[in-house]
């Protein structure tokens, strides 16, 4: 089971900050996938819930400076096929 996490992020101004974002948070033990977009401030973020919480990814964000003012958690089912 994964969960997906939306966050909105005041502060995001250009792919620096975008970038800067992303390399903490992607350093994260269960983070899946990360996906930003710079002009309206909103990641995307995979994780997997028993490894890493959804505060802890804001907590990451914040420390980085930038405030986030508003997330959706949404839990969901991803089949791996090998």
């Amino acid at each position: 089971m994964l969960y997906r996490v939306t966050l909105y992020v005041l502060g995001i101004c250009c792919l620096d900050s975008l970038s800067s974002i992303k390399k903490e948070v992607e350093g994260l033990v269960g983070v899946i996938s990360f996906k930003g977009y710079s002009p309206k401030g909103k990641i995307v973020i995979e994780f997997k819930p028993n490894s890493l919480s959804t505060s802890d990814i804001v907590s990451k964000v914040e420390d980085q400076g930038f405030a986030v003012i508003k997330k959706v958690q949404r839990e969901f089912f991803q089949e791996i096929y090998n």
